[in-house]
């Protein structure tokens, strides 16, 4: 297929499936997660604490929420806060009863089409609710009656009452009392979370808990999707039908803008291949793409010299690794012999005196013994350092290294303040790291080497060595963290730094050079033990 009708059928695709997925994730996240998250935030109640009511945190609740909350006392089934239903008292010649009005005759007495007047004789059929609390559902008084015909009557919980109007009707809050209408339906007596749905379609999510001395009932409405975005699948369906125009569109003007000469730079890379570099150039527009052609040219005639050129060197430094890797390989073969006799006039020295000087030359032969192995027994001198870490004081370390190279250092001013500084790390290959750092810095200082180790950092070390001469410049310093590469051009082999690098890495710390005032300072880190 053509790149053409490959990409638009791409394109159209993607946008296709895209508002596809943005009208299934619209309607699902609106028909469901919407309520879920919608439930898991009304079910965070803050407004009861210790026992104890804040009015101000539950006006917030039900404001920021946009909900309804009825409260009781459990112990005794009264409503908190009576004041937010439409009611009245009424008296018998029994008891004193608070009567709701339900929701269709509140509300035509919300509309002063009924009027209830203190002393007034009246005949209530009601349901019983909790306690002294009844919802009217019939109204009688003289010859003016009034019902609420869409109730849902359970003649267990009714019960006819008459007497006397003993309170004015107390007019409350238009919500609360659209909440009776789910008494004659639920038990709210019952610990619950539940969507309810009435006959009319309306969807509500009720949520009873006790907390404390309260019975909490939260009563949220839900409004359907289609009414709060009325237009959300007519508005996708244009979205789509535009996008997919605007796709062609774009198909049409990405093949004469981009397309084309992407296929006759296509063409050109193919004599490319085959090393033939006579191509013309056949786009006129002075833009990215026409910078690419030019550099294409200018590459390809630059590519048989390049190619060569690496061959040739690649095989010079693989030859060079090899000589290198079987001179040193063999140079430490032969030193073992002399290293094990030195190893052994030191062991009968010490056994009949204790020195410092022959203690530090027995400790660091069987160290060049110990690594003589290891690399006779390596198939590549720089494959992989593995770690033996323990606890070990890195002042000491350093005073030792000191010592050993005290004869080199006696022309040279050593500024070094040693105190106890303990870090987790391999002991052996540290003393290597500050071993090949003092080396390198021995041979390149003129008077001075300053050592500093700061542990004023949180959970490290900074181990740094300077010394006072030359510069090396921004290419050198650029390169000789690597493997065989050297600033003393044939004299040196290049493996110092590079495996200085390599043991800090597997310490999972950092190491680097920073050109100073006086010279050049090389530094790394490592982990205290803390």
């Amino acid at each position: 297929m053509k790149l053409k009708p490959k990409l638009i059928i791409i394109l159209s695709s993607i946008f296709f499936l895209t508002l596809l997925l943005d009208f299934y994730l619209g309607n699902l996240y609106f028909e469901k997660y919407f309520r879920f998250a919608k439930i898991k935030s009304l079910e965070k109640i803050d407004f009861i604490s210790n026992g104890r009511l804040d009015l101000d945190r539950l006006t917030q609740y039900k404001f920021s929420k946009n909900t309804d909350v009825i409260l009781l006392n459990k112990y005794t089934n009264k409503f908190v806060k009576q004041s937010d239903f439409t009611y009245f008292i009424l008296k018998n010649t029994q008891q004193k009863n608070t009567i709701f009005l339900s929701p269709y005759i509140n509300k035509v007495f919300l509309q002063n089409k009924f009027s209830l007047n203190k002393n007034e004789k009246i005949t209530v059929k009601a349901i019983k609710i909790f306690n002294n609390y009844l919802m009217a559902y019939e109204i009688e008084k003289k010859d003016e009656t009034i019902k609420d015909f869409d109730i849902n009557l359970n003649k267990n919980k009714t019960v006819t009452l008459s007497g006397e109007i003993y309170t004015m009707p107390h007019k409350g809050l238009e919500t609360a009392n659209e909440f009776l209408e789910l008494y004659p339906y639920l038990d709210l007596t019952a610990i619950q979370n539940r969507s309810v749905e009435l006959k009319d379609k309306r969807r509500f999510q009720l949520i009873t808990k006790d907390i404390d001395r309260f019975k909490v009932l939260i009563f949220y409405k839900f409004k359907p999707v289609n009414e709060i975005f009325p237009m959300l699948k007519l508005y996708f369906a244009m979205k789509i039908g535009l996008l997919i125009l605007v796709t062609v569109f774009l198909g049409f003007l990405i093949e004469k803008l981009i397309i084309k000469p992407i296929v006759s730079l296509a063409n050109n890379t193919n004599k490319i291949g085959s090393f033939n570099h006579n191509f013309s150039l056949n786009y006129s527009s002075n833009d990215e793409i026409s910078y690419l052609y030019r550099n294409i040219k200018r590459m390809t005639e630059k590519l048989e010299s390049i190619i060569y050129f690496y061959k040739k060197e690649n095989q010079d430094n693989i030859k060079s690794k090899i000589e290198f890797e079987n001179e040193l390989k063999l140079f430490m073969h032969e030193i073992k012999t002399p290293l094990s006799a030195i190893i052994g006039f030191t062991d009968l020295f010490l056994e009949k005196n204790e020195s410092e000087n022959i203690k530090i030359v027995n400790e660091e032969g069987r160290r060049i013994l110990r690594l003589a192995n290891e690399l006779i027994h390596k198939k590549n001198v720089t494959n992989q350092i593995s770690l033996n870490k323990e606890i070990f004081n890195i002042a000491e370390l350093t005073d030792l290294i000191l010592k050993i190279y005290e004869n080199e250092l006696q022309n040279l001013k050593v500024i070094f303040s040693s105190q106890n500084i303990f870090v987790h790390a391999d002991k052996e290959k540290i003393k290597q790291v500050i071993i090949n750092l003092l080396s390198n810095a021995i041979e390149h200082a003129n008077s001075l080497i300053s050592i500093d180790i700061d542990d004023s950092i949180e959970g490290k070390i900074k181990f740094t060595i300077e010394n006072d001469g030359e510069k090396l410049s921004a290419t050198n310093l650029n390169n000789i963290w690597k493997k065989y590469y050297s600033t003393k051009n044939s004299h040196g082999r290049g493996l110092g730094l590079y495996i200085t690098s390599e043991i800090i890495k597997l310490h999972e710390n950092i190491y680097g050079v920073d050109l100073t005032e006086n010279g050049i300072a090389f530094y790394f880190y490592l982990n205290k033990n803390e």
